[in-house]
Formats: structure tokens, sequence, C-alpha cells
């Protein structure tokens, strides 16, 4: 797994207060429809800390589309460049 994209999970295991399972699941590339716990209001809260960690701000309109891993660590990646 890439350094990017277990930094991101472990972001989000965090804001949504993740058990084992459910982390693990997560690292399967589950985004917001499996998980209950990710809301509207934590999926603001998952972009602040992506923000924060990686220092980057995160364009308004590409926020409702960064609805799971796979699709953040790739935002990410390439704000990055």
């Amino acid at each position: 797994m890439s350094d990017t994209k277990e930094t991101i999970v472990r972001l989000i295991a965090e804001v949504l207060n993740l058990d084992a399972e459910e982390t693990a699941n997560l690292r399967q590339q589950v985004g917001y429809k499996r998980l209950k716990k990710w809301t509207s209001a934590r999926h603001a809260e998952i972009i602040v800390a992506v923000e924060d960690a990686f220092g980057i701000e995160v364009d308004e309109r590409s926020i409702p589309r960064l609805n799971d891993v796979a699709k953040i660590v790739a935002y990410v990646e390439t704000t990055r460049r």
C-alpha cells in the first residue's frame, strides 16, 4: 500500500472512529456508500484532514466526487505533483 493511501486510510479511520474491521474494509476501497459513519458532515471533516495532512487545498467543486479512498488518493497524488 502506498504511503499516500495508508495516510488517507488512517485519517478517515480517525475522523470516523472506525474499528479494526471497518478500517480493514476501508483499505479495500470501501467508500461512503458502505460506511454508515461516512456522513456528509464527516465527509467535510475528512476533506479538511486530508488538506491539513498533505498541505493542499481541495478544489470546492471536487469535494463531492472525493467519496472513496481511491478517488482521494488519486486527487492527492495529482495535486502534489
